[in-house]
């Protein structure tokens, strides 16, 4: 497989989601752990994705549109992705429904605050 920046990091976020601990203040995408402190576990890193056009990935699902996911698995080129939805106060819960995207679609990826979700 030939080295792709943005497949590594979306593994490592996939990793990571599926292997829980958290204890580090570092806040980027590849962030070794979930989370910002001891008190809380998160289990989720919420993504937005950028199309090479600069606009953000958008899929429409049951009850609207989404641009914020979380990754459940990569396969190749393709990641299959929950879709995750935002209230007007910020809040991100899930909506139980998922989506596959080709990652050679995707130009950046945006990481949001680590979070803890009801899966």
């Amino acid at each position: 497989m030939e080295n792709n920046g943005l497949l590594d990091i979306l593994s490592l976020i996939n990793n990571l989601q599926k292997n829980v601990i958290n204890n580090d203040t570092n806040n980027s995408c590849t962030k070794p752990i979930l989370g910002d402190n001891n008190t809380l576990i998160y289990n989720t890193r919420p993504v937005s994705f950028y199309l090479c056009n600069n606009s953000p990935l958008t899929i429409t699902y049951t009850s609207g549109e989404s641009s914020i996911f979380r990754i459940e698995n990569i396969n190749g080129n393709c990641i299959t992705v929950r879709i995750l939805e935002s209230d007007d106060q910020g809040n991100i819960t899930s909506t139980g429904e998922f989506a596959t995207v080709n990652i050679k679609c995707i130009a950046a990826i945006r990481c949001l605050s680590d979070i803890s979700l009801s899966l």
